[in-house]
């Protein structure tokens, strides 16, 4: 059993994911993945995050391993440190864009991506064991910890120098969702001579993406229509994935995003294979504005991981998903919200253009997302209720719609996801499909959730 989803290990923090699976995953990476390397280590505000890293850092020094320590860091931030530092790998605590009572556990190689499906069976297959191992070190053969939160410095230096233009007078909004880029975001931003305001930066963890960041960004949105800015950026608790929203309080998410920056970097010689990645939840409208330009569309499973492989195997260049993790392979390895949100803005100030302007062209097909809280995921779909009504669902669209539903990797939910000609006919079958899920659920009070 791989107890790693689309993103890592996730569950609700000293429930379901317990110190002693983060203490095993910790003395695992040691034993199996890196003996004796060195293993950065860095969290996201979350409250469980000092009792998770004090349980990674534990397994990693039992093993022999030497663990360095970051603090409050982002994830592409330690991606990018793991490479600049020289590091056999990496152990990321959190749970991204998840409610705060959840927590996660993200493991990355040398270069700074994730690691592949073996290696996170073999660590899954030793958490789950009873966890006696030979040949663990002692004496001054365990593992020391060396704390480097002073490190993160190079990272903000990194971000800064990416942009070619000057963002002098500027007015930029940013909602740190109470996360990991409240520790940076103003720092690169005040770099490049942009007036910047921050929201939710003040690292709470107990508020960590509660009613705000990318996953609210009707509250960035709110405050754009108070206070006169140029652009706003919302990001998750651990600063992957960034929605923009413009001027006048308009949501642009990652799909729309990608459609800018396919277009400028196509424009400029830089979109390499012509083609962008995406997942199977983009929105058609996406690939029917690339089309429109010559650009081919690729779709791959949802997952950060997939989209990266994706662009591995063609060379590509440019790929991301609709919640804004946008990956610009030719610069990082992963998607990184900051980073995002410069390049964007890079692209508004050389065009001289308001973002609304560069997203007129770009056409949204209704699309409604559900959340379907279960119990059994696997139970839910497999349900012959369902293939019944999901075929009903496709046979009445024809080909001008599509229906979608797959189990979350990283919480309890099936996620359903409808786009129709019709915004009401969207939102129909979304109900009568979320319906069906429900009734093979014996739990009382299941809601629902549409984000």
């Amino acid at each position: 059993m791989n107890l790693f989803g689309t993103d890592g290990i996730r569950g609700v923090a000293n429930d379901d994911l317990t110190p002693e699976m983060a203490f095993k995953l910790g003395l695992a990476l040691g034993l199996y993945v890196v003996p004796g390397g060195r293993v950065g280590v860095a969290k996201d505000t979350r409250t469980s995050g000092d009792m998770l890293e004090a349980a990674v850092v534990a397994g990693l020094c039992a093993s022999g391993c030497r663990a360095v320590t970051f603090g409050v860091l982002t994830t592409p931030g330690l991606s990018y440190l793991i490479r600049e530092l020289g590091l056999d790998g990496g152990v990321m605590i959190s749970a991204s864009h998840n409610p705060g009572e959840f927590n996660g556990l993200k493991v990355f190689g040398s270069t700074g991506r994730k690691i592949d499906d073996s290696l996170e069976e073999k660590i899954s297959a030793f958490i789950l064991s009873d966890g006696k191992c030979g040949g663990r070190p002692t004496g001054n053969s365990v593992g020391r910890v060396t704390r480097a939160e002073g490190e993160v410095s190079r990272y903000v230096e990194f971000l800064a120098g990416i942009p070619s233009v000057s963002f002098s007078g500027l007015k930029v909004i940013v909602d740190c969702a109470n996360g990991a880029t409240g520790q940076v975001a103003r720092q690169v931003w005040e770099k490049l001579g942009a007036h910047v305001k921050t929201i939710n930066s003040d690292g709470d963890g107990e508020k960590i993406n509660c009613r705000c960041g990318s996953t609210h960004p009707e509250t960035l949105a709110a405050k754009m229509k108070d206070e006169s800015f140029d652009v706003g950026f919302a990001h998750d608790g651990d600063g992957d994935r960034c929605i923009a929203v413009n001027p006048s309080g308009g949501v642009e998410d990652g799909d729309r995003i990608l459609g800018v920056m396919a277009k400028d970097m196509k424009e400029r010689g830089r979109l390499k294979g012509n083609t962008v990645v995406g997942t199977v939840m983009s929105n058609l409208g996406l690939e029917l504005y690339l089309t429109s330009l010559g650009i081919r569309f690729v779709r791959t499973a949802v997952g950060d991981r997939y989209v990266l492989d994706e662009m591995d195997r063609g060379g590509y260049s440019l790929g991301g998903e609709q919640s804004g993790h946008i990956i610009f392979r030719d610069i990082a390895p992963a998607g990184d919200g900051i980073m995002t949100s410069l390049l964007l803005t890079e692209v508004l100030v050389r065009k001289g253009a308001m973002l609304q302007d560069l997203t007129a062209g770009i056409p949204s097909i209704p699309q409604v997302l559900v959340n379907v809280p279960v119990r059994d995921k696997n139970r839910a779909m497999e349900s012959a209720a369902l293939k019944m009504e999901l075929g009903k669902a496709r046979s009445q669209f024809g080909g001008r719609g599509r229906v979608f539903v797959r189990p979350s990797g990283t919480e309890p939910v099936i996620r359903v996801m409808v786009e129709a000609p019709e915004v009401e006919m969207a939102h129909e079958w979304a109900r009568r499909i979320a319906e069906v899920i429900r009734s093979t659920e014996t739990r009382e009070n299941v809601g629902e959730r549409t984000e």
